[in-house]
């Protein structure tokens, strides 16, 4: 019993951060799914006063291609649940809360070469919602897809040179378009030991020929060195989703935002921490963030990657970002 129990955080940490053994993705065709949405009642959160909780589900499907999710984004009701197995989930929410027009989609043709899981490895996508063009980034090439609308094919995919040395598996976790036309790119991991993640600000879209780029480093909150997914606020600020894992099966994270806008072109952007997620309250591998618009309102949304693990849950959470208060960094 004891050597099985040790064999849990050796096999989660290859789920999290990469196995060395290469395997295949099934072949999926584009097709409806069923999503069973169970609301969260009464869940427990230390945030701060900035943010409200609204509402939130653990969401379960039969479909063996569901869960997994590391990039989250929204255009209109329409939700684009990014998964590290190289799927998408499509699905919209209705203002009663119900999720109807769920889908399992395979990435634009052309975004990956072949089926094997680390060519496929997307962490992060932005999504256009005035042309429906989308930006996904992969893990492992250390890559950057560039679809066109529809999400259908791929127009472009580069290696940018600023991201050649970069981990394996702590490549391009966080990407935002910034509403300038600027793209920063987060990696998840440092590429030194002791170091601060990189931070890659494009002056344009990066799979762009004439696309400059400009190296930063990212300070995430103590303790909370992955950033795992980031969104521009409509005031221009930028929030940061950050994750620790602690060994035998922790997982805490902090929802930061980058005050200093716009992004200086040297220098290490920090952030503030404007909510905490860890126990005994719900905590999860939270990787996907995105924000919407409701009525002159803004809400965030943050979804976990379950990791295909029966003893982790894909959530979705839904808050009301509240007013800045005068005294909310002190």
């Amino acid at each position: 019993m004891r050597r099985a129990l040790g064999l849990i955080p050796l096999f989660l940490l290859l789920s999290l951060f990469g196995s060395t053994r290469r395997y295949v993705a099934d072949p999926v065709i584009a097709h409806p799914i069923a999503i069973s949405a169970e609301r969260l009642t009464a869940p427990i959160f230390s945030t701060a006063p900035e943010l409200r909780y609204v509402d939130g589900w653990t969401l379960t499907s039969t479909d063996k291609a569901f869960g997994g999710f590391s990039g989250l984004a929204i255009v209109g009701r329409e939700f684009f649940a990014l998964s590290d197995f190289g799927l998408l989930a499509r699905f919209s929410i209705t203002k009663g809360g119900e999720l109807v027009g769920a889908s399992i989609n395979p990435l634009p043709a052309g975004c990956a070469r072949d089926a094997d899981k680390h060519d496929r490895d997307s962490e992060s996508i932005v999504v256009d919602p005035a042309t429906g063009a989308s930006w996904i980034g992969f893990e492992w090439r250390n890559a950057i897809c560039r679809s066109a609308p529809g999400m259908v094919k791929a127009q472009r995919v580069v290696h940018p040179e600023a991201m050649r040395f970069w981990s394996l598996t702590g490549g391009p976790e966080a990407m935002v378009r910034l509403a300038d036309g600027r793209f920063l790119v987060f990696a998840e991991a440092s590429t030194t030991t002791g170091g601060l993640p990189p931070l890659l600000v494009f002056d344009r879209d990066p799979t762009s020929i004439a696309a400059k780029v400009q190296i930063r480093a990212y300070q995430p909150p103590e303790h909370y060195f992955s950033p795992t997914d980031a969104v521009q606020l409509p005031d221009g600020r930028v929030l940061v989703l950050n994750r620790r894992f602690e060994p035998p099966f922790d997982f805490s994270a902090r929802l930061s935002v980058i005050d200093q806008v716009p992004i200086r072109p040297t220098g290490v952007i920090s952030s503030r921490v404007i909510a905490r997620f860890q126990r005994p309250g719900i905590a999860d591998n939270f990787e996907g963030l995105a924000v919407s618009n409701e009525n002159g309102r803004t809400y965030v949304w943050i979804m976990s990657d379950n990791n295909f693990l029966w003893i982790q849950h894909s959530y979705l959470l839904k808050f009301e970002l509240l007013p800045e208060r005068a005294d909310a960094g002190r």
